[in-house]
């Protein structure tokens, strides 16, 4: 049941649904967003794997390349996002980093939320200093509250088209559906 408190899908810029508690909520929901992308960048695989609910979901349209359109599961979700990061690692020679902003949700409805991301990924080169920017994409999350924290549930990392600007309308550009 959608709690009359939070529209299901906030407008921009109203000011209805911005009461205390919501703002807790929203705020833990950016930092579980940031801390993925500082955790992965930095390979502390312990940490990532904790923001992820232990049935996690994480799709990627399109995928990168030997990587699984799809993961399912805490620990296969880790082991694949270790692996990716390790490839890069070994492959570019660099160090990944990601950069996450305009986190916006779009649904708060008891222990279930749903939000928004802009991504950029860079590579930094050691030695020269050279960054070079390599993709963008949006994520796309499914947010469970597990007792007092919040959990990534499903992520889904757009690269390719942004994906319907609404929650529960997954329709995509019929080439980017995988």
């Amino acid at each position: 049941m959608t709690d009359p408190r939070y529209p299901r899908y906030p407008q921009p810029g109203s000011v209805d649904h911005l009461d205390a508690e919501f703002l807790v909520h929203r705020a833990a929901i950016q930092d579980l967003v940031a801390a993925y992308s500082l955790l992965y960048d930095a390979g502390d695989y312990d940490g990532l794997g904790d923001l992820f609910t232990e049935d996690a979901t994480y799709a990627f349209t399109p995928a990168p390349e030997g990587f699984p359109p799809s993961v399912s599961g805490r620990d296969k979700i880790v082991a694949a996002m270790a692996a990716l990061r390790e490839h890069n690692l070994r492959t570019r020679a660099a160090h990944q980093r990601h950069f996450v902003t305009n986190t916006v949700i779009t649904r708060l409805d008891g222990d279930t939320a749903e939000a928004r991301s802009l991504m950029a990924v860079a590579f930094a080169h050691p030695g020269n200093g050279r960054q070079e920017f390599t993709r963008s994409g949006v994520y796309a999350d499914v947010l469970a509250r597990q007792g007092s924290r919040w959990r990534i549930a499903d992520r889904h990392l757009w690269l390719a088209e942004l994906p319907a600007p609404r929650p529960g309308d997954t329709s995509a550009p019929e080439e980017s559906r995988p």
